[in-house]
């Protein structure tokens, strides 16, 4: 793997983290306005196996093409999996301050709260601990989206 692909995948704060946006499938009055709706619209997602529905929460300002990739491949992931559990979870106001100390990462939206979605399948290590994903999500325009980090100051192209 090259130096800037390992860069990029370390760009990615968390394995699932983050997902990818295309033009206007749901309106974005159709998008989460409380908590309580983002953890319905993010099962359904999952659940109903609807993967646009998901990536159409994504906020993709500043996301290059390899970024999108890698977060459409953990959306598509996560999409018919059984869950467990969903939770709603605080994200500290300081929680990226060690990303941005780099000048390699910024994220693209304020971040309020994360998603934990604890799938209902195998332990993944000897500790017990389920498949999980994780999303970073915060409010734009009065509604909730999923938020990425990406890479600041350069484009991820590879071109």
């Amino acid at each position: 793997m090259t130096r800037s692909r390992k860069m990029l995948f370390r760009g990615f704060l968390a394995p699932g983290l983050a997902l990818c946006l295309s033009a206007g499938a749901v309106s974005a009055a159709e998008m989460p306005k409380d908590q309580d709706a983002v953890l319905d619209y993010i099962r359904t997602a999952i659940e109903t196996k609807d993967y646009e529905m998901l990536r159409e929460m994504v906020f993709w300002k500043d996301t290059g093409k390899i970024k999108k990739r890698i977060v459409r491949f953990h959306l598509a992931r996560s999409i018919g999996r059984p869950i467990k559990s969903i939770t709603w979870e605080p994200f500290p106001e300081n929680g990226f301050d060690a990303a941005i100390a780099t000048g390699k990462l910024a994220p693209n939206m304020d971040v309020s709260h994360a998603v934990r979605v604890v799938f209902d399948e195998e332990p993944i290590d000897a500790k017990g601990k389920r498949p999980t994903a994780v999303f970073l999500v915060g409010k734009r325009k009065d509604v909730y989206r999923i938020g990425l980090v990406n890479r600041a100051g350069f484009d991820d192209d590879d071109d």
